[in-house]
């Protein structure tokens, strides 16, 4: 719940879960990573690159992995740019999301 107080938004983090506002729904989780395409959606803060970098290595030693999308976004507050977001939906089959630091 927000409530505007002078002119600053307070967000009341105990309101509880919000009602949804459109009828998405969130694709399954598939039940392996064999043969995906993995986005790595990366903050660019510190070393954030290469720890996703390092994990999708990491992922490639256990599973066989198709390749992987990676997108630095130009902010932690931001989503990715469209071209990048395009990229991700069109071409990843799951994304992992990372804050550096």
């Amino acid at each position: 719940m927000a409530t505007h107080n002078g002119g600053i938004v307070c967000l009341d983090p105990t309101s509880g879960p919000l009602e949804r506002r459109d009828s998405r729904k969130f694709r399954e989780r598939p039940p392996t990573l064999s043969g995906a395409t993995v986005g790595l959606v990366i903050n660019g803060i510190g070393k954030a690159d290469a720890m996703m970098d390092a994990l999708y290595e990491e992922l490639r030693k256990e599973v066989e992995l198709a390749g992987r999308v990676r997108v630095v976004k130009g902010s932690v507050s931001v989503p990715p740019d469209k071209p990048d977001w395009e990229r991700l939906t069109k071409e990843a089959t799951v994304a992992i999301t990372g804050f550096g630091g």
